[in-house]
């Protein structure tokens, strides 16, 4: 509800998500384009807790009872 107040998107425009959950991975880093990395490689903070948040939410969905 608090993300319909500040403009989030409402429940029947969000697309479903994939039964796979490897695809629903790979099809979530894909909407978020490219990730910015540092001279030396390393992700910026901001993408390295996107890609882990996209693959802790998918582990979870896997292996969920």
């Amino acid at each position: 509800m608090l993300s319909y107040l500040w403009g989030g998107k409402k429940a029947e425009e969000a697309k479903p998500e994939n039964e796979n959950a490897e695809l629903a991975m790979r099809d979530q880093l894909d909407e978020h384009g490219d990730f910015a990395t540092k001279i030396d490689g390393t992700l910026e903070y901001e993408d390295f807790l996107y890609i882990r948040a996209v693959i802790i939410r998918q582990s979870l969905r896997l292996f969920a009872e």
